[in-house]
């Protein structure tokens, strides 16, 4: 209505953004939307590391875990192993990566099976090399 409450307003949504993971999920996921080209369906990964930089730094959203720095990890992985652009579901996946990497560590929540995209696939088994110090073993079943 007037531009000092729409200040006060954006203010008010700013701190609730470290607070607020309903909020932060929705803001999240429309980031997406509206960093990309009207034409696109993906976001040049370029974009995507510094929007994941910008929101995952967020007092209270941190991408960190007790000992792991995720953030820095998922930056640094981006950066040496996928040339691909981001795509609505590697974005959106990322964001339930995010989540329950921060409560578990050594992502047990992960399985071959489940439905991950390829690049978080990926990135757990690079992960799991860097803390072992190299390759991990390859747990297939064989007959």
């Amino acid at each position: 209505d007037t531009i000092p409450k729409q200040k006060a307003y954006i203010a008010s949504q700013t701190k609730l953004l470290s607070s607020d993971t309903t909020l932060f999920k929705r803001v999240y996921k429309h980031t997406f939307v509206c960093s990309k080209e009207r034409s696109q369906k993906a976001l040049p990964l370029e974009n995507a590391l510094v929007y994941w930089e910008m929101l995952f730094s967020r007092p209270g959203m941190r991408w960190v875990s007790a000992t792991t720095d995720w953030l820095a990890l998922w930056l640094e992985f981006l950066n040496a192993k996928w040339t691909k652009t981001v795509n609505k579901d590697m974005w959106n996946q990322t964001l339930e990566f995010f989540a329950k990497s921060k409560d578990d560590e050594t992502m047990s929540f992960w399985s071959e099976e489940g439905a991950w995209p390829s690049v978080i696939d990926d990135f757990v088994i690079w992960v799991r090399e860097k803390r072992s110090g190299g390759p991990v073993a390859d747990n297939m079943e064989t007959d």
